[in-house]
């Protein structure tokens, strides 16, 4: 069954209006701090903003307090599962009495009361559950520790909608951060030319191919990147020719036990064991390592720490996917800053976060 609207349980803005208008006197108060950062413009789009978060995990919760704080128009929380232990362990939002409730709705008090001027409603149900017609009324859909295959789903569906697509997952102890802002412009920095300085009036001729103008630091330029699919990024064929070599520079070491977890995820090999899993995982981490053209024994993330991707997420890694993938979202929104392309990857056994482009140009 498809879902479409779901309850009215929100905070109104004070200015009363739908969004199509620019701030009012109290927002531009409260949002004083971060119109000085990236201006006016920047914050009247964040205003306009309709962002679908699917999935209250801790890393959840992380994202829905970046997007709550940045002033966005609204922000509607989807979640059919119930808290856990292990949810009241990395979940912030939640009270200590929330065990049992729907991971949604538990979050959404603490949630609201971090920002009361963005309206927050409340969807008990599955991802699988959504309809296109309801997903498309917004500009950011956010899809945070959800099933593989949801994932590549949503991400076409949005592709072809042209709406804005983050998944972000935490397995334990280590993370990614997936962008897809395909063909979004985004208000950047001209990036400078190597060349000659240019003080101004100086009559004379430069031999460099281009003079630089010191004092135009702040000029803009609005550009549209392209963005692969989620299932493009992570189906790079790294044994041809042409990437062997570039394969060794640009994968970081947390990648290959990232590909095997989404490839135990893809192929749904992963059970209620996690001994069994740990098998699985270590199995289709060598194959990933070797098809790369790697080294086993010069991964800094060995097979038998591989029990630390099960169970609790770990604060920290929610707070810094989170972190990173609620700084995208804000640039995506607001049409403002470079973005990063295309996934982040964190470890905290080897405390690394790297920033990879796949496939590579």
């Amino acid at each position: 069954m498809s879902i479409g609207v779901t309850s009215e349980e929100h905070s109104a803005s004070p200015s009363g209006d739908n969004g199509s208008e620019g701030l009012s006197k109290v927002e531009t108060e409260v949002y004083d701090r971060q119109i000085r950062l990236w201006g006016m413009e920047a914050q009247n789009k964040l205003r306009a903003a309709n962002v679908l978060l699917c999935g209250l995990s801790g890393l959840g919760a992380e994202i829905s307090k970046n997007l709550m704080l940045c002033g966005i128009r609204s922000l509607t929380l989807v979640d059919e599962r119930n808290v856990t232990e292990d949810d009241l362990d990395s979940n912030f939002l939640l009270e200590n009495d929330s065990a049992g409730k729907n991971r949604a709705r538990a979050s959404s008090q603490k949630a609201r009361a971090l920002n009361p001027m963005v309206k927050l409603e409340v969807l008990e149900a599955s991802v699988g559950s959504l309809s296109t017609d309801f997903v498309s009324n917004f500009t950011l859909v956010v899809l945070c520790d959800q099933k593989y295959s949801d994932v590549v789903t949503w991400n076409e569906k949005c592709r072809q909608l042209n709406i804005g697509f983050i998944a972000c997952s935490v397995f334990g102890w280590m993370g990614f951060s997936f962008f897809d802002f395909n063909n979004h412009s985004f208000l950047s920095s001209v990036e400078k030319k190597e060349g000659a300085v240019c003080d101004g009036d100086s009559g004379g001729t430069s031999s460099a191919p281009e003079a630089i103008d010191v004092d135009a630091e702040n000029v803009l330029e609005k550009k549209k990147y392209q963005y692969p699919s989620i299932e493009e990024a992570f189906s790079v064929d790294w044994s041809k020719k042409q990437l062997v070599r570039k394969s060794r520079r640009v994968i970081p070491c947390s990648y290959f036990p990232l590909k095997a977890m989404l490839r135990a995820q893809k192929e749904e090999k992963l059970c209620a064991d996690e001994d069994k899993n740990i098998k699985i995982l270590t199995e289709l981490w060598t194959e990933e390592v070797l098809l790369a053209n790697h080294e086993i024994e010069k991964q800094t993330v060995q097979a038998e720490k591989f029990d630390y991707f099960f169970g609790p997420q770990l604060s920290p890694v929610c707070a810094i996917v989170g972190g990173l993938a609620g700084q995208e979202a804000i640039k995506a929104m607001s049409e403002n800053g470079r973005p990063l392309r295309n996934i982040f990857i964190y470890s905290a056994l080897d405390s690394t976060g790297t920033m990879c482009m796949f496939p590579p140009p």
